[in-house]
């Protein structure tokens, strides 16, 4: 019943507006002809009796225009008045909307069932999650397991559900499948890497210098190298991948910092008779890192920004304040899915979620 009431509720709004419109009404809006035209007659009105101050006009004849200018008055309003038949064709189209409103809703309507909670008519909809979305995807790939692309948009979902196993699964068939590529094979690699808790040894090494040798200039998988050959004391090594990934730069990369201390550190290694004339550069780059530090603390920074303090901290062999950024981090973002290169680096090196 309630329906119905509304359905009359809105049908009588609906006809006292198209009543209001037709009836000679005048709306709110900007100036009308009918205003233009009585401002017209203000303004003879004034003139006349401005030539009667002047002198121009006698009493006489002043009075005699005003009268006339009346007369004009009243004939403009006698010819823009109602006429007959409009009452009519107002209250017709009223009429008409009315019954064909009702009558549509007497025919198409169902009144008698029961109101559904949204909640109820989203579910039977059925509400798309990434969950939902992966047991399609799995579904159609259970049929056509060659399905390459099937593979690579369902393996990046799996990252970030933390489902490494399948997500190293998913990437090997993209890489089968498919002609690897320096992406692919790194994306295998960080996999791998994730799966056996963020170590580079082994197969994930192995990985990112096929990546390296398809592609030179690929940011990624050389990160990871030099890192890794900074970890292993392979100074030389990290010293030479370390400047070849600079090179790279075209400024403002978050990896940038990381790469630059990561350069100090091999060089320091590799040389350490030479830290004392290396150590004002080195304070810099410690100064630099302190004040990342002390802004991000303060105001708050992007996971890029938290993942090169980390990356920092740990390149300065000082793990315990890498641990304390690494927490903020996460308090920052608890999203694992935002994490995923952070949760990664803090894996290699031993870092815990706490």
């Amino acid at each position: 019943m309630t329906i119905w009431l509304f359905a009359l509720l809105l049908t009588a709004i609906a006809c006292a507006t198209l009543y209001y419109a037709g009836a000679g009404r005048r709306v709110n809006a900007a100036a009308s002809t009918a205003d233009a035209t009585q401002e017209h007659f203000r303004a003879q009105l004034r003139a006349i009796e401005t030539d009667a101050a002047m002198g121009r006009l006698g009493a006489a004849e002043a009075v005699a225009a005003k009268g006339e200018l009346a007369r004009e008055v009243l004939r403009h309003k006698a010819s823009d008045g109602p006429r007959g038949g409009t009452r009519l064709a107002v209250w017709l189209p009223v009429i008409l909307v009315a019954a064909i409103s009702l009558a549509t809703y007497a025919w198409l309507g169902r009144p008698d069932l029961p109101a559904e909670p949204l909640a109820s008519r989203v579910a039977a909809e059925g509400e798309v999650t990434l969950e939902s979305a992966i047991e399609t995807i799995e579904a159609r790939l259970a049929q056509a397991p060659d399905d390459l692309r099937g593979w690579t948009v369902i393996a990046p979902a799996y990252m970030q559900l933390g489902r490494y196993a399948d997500a190293v699964t998913a990437l090997r068939k993209v890489n089968e499948l498919g002609t690897p590529t320096a992406d692919t094979l790194t994306d295998l690699a960080e996999a791998l890497m994730m799966q056996q808790g963020g170590s580079v040894e082994g197969e994930p090494l192995e990985l990112l210098q096929r990546s390296h040798a398809l592609d030179p200039t690929h940011v990624r998988s050389l990160y990871y190298i030099a890192g890794e050959e900074t970890r292993a004391g392979q100074y030389e090594a990290a010293i030479r991948d370390w400047n070849a990934l600079l090179k790279l730069s075209k400024g403002g990369e978050p990896w940038v910092v990381t790469a630059q201390n990561g350069l100090a550190f091999a060089e320091q290694g590799l040389n350490p008779s030479a830290a004392i004339s290396a150590e004002p550069d080195q304070a810099q780059i410690d100064a630099m890192v302190d004040g990342l530090a002390a802004r991000l603390t303060a105001e708050g920074g992007t996971i890029d920004e938290w993942t090169q303090l980390v990356r920092s901290r740990l390149v300065q062999g000082r793990t315990d304040e890498a641990q304390a950024a690494y927490d903020a981090a996460r308090k920052a973002y608890p999203d694992a899915a935002e994490r995923n290169e952070l949760d990664g680096v803090a894996a290699d090196n031993g870092l815990v979620a706490r």
